[in-house]
């Protein structure tokens, strides 16, 4: 196994930590009133992360560079739930987006140049 399929694997599992973050969250913690918009909510939260999710595990640099750019968005939702009273979800969603996006920024300088011979 290289370093860019490990670093790929450690990317998967904080993406996977963060679906599951937001999904327990979402259905056990701080469920809506209705099912259907309990349900829409989620998968509005975790659109982002199943978009990006495939791309990343292309070879290239598109996918890492799309995970970087999305964490900074599960950041300050996290950055911003922090502040509420479940601080825990918060401290966790800043835990793995961080997690994500440093995992996908060494991915980016560990990848090999365009045109750079293997």
């Amino acid at each position: 196994m290289n370093v860019q399929t490990a670093l790929r694997m450690a990317l998967l599992i904080w993406l996977g930590s963060l679906f599951a973050l937001l999904g327990i969250q979402r259905f056990f913690v701080e469920p809506l009133s209705s099912t259907v918009a309990t349900i829409a909510v989620f998968v509005g939260q975790v659109s982002l992360l199943l978009l990006i999710a495939p791309a990343m595990l292309r070879s290239g640099s598109r996918g890492p560079l799309l995970v970087c750019l999305a964490m900074l968005l599960y950041f300050v939702h996290g950055v911003w739930q922090w502040n509420s009273p479940m601080k825990l979800f918060g401290i966790l969603e800043v835990v793995f987006s961080l997690g994500a996006f440093i995992t996908a920024w060494i991915l980016l300088k560990v990848m090999p140049k365009d045109g750079a011979i293997p």
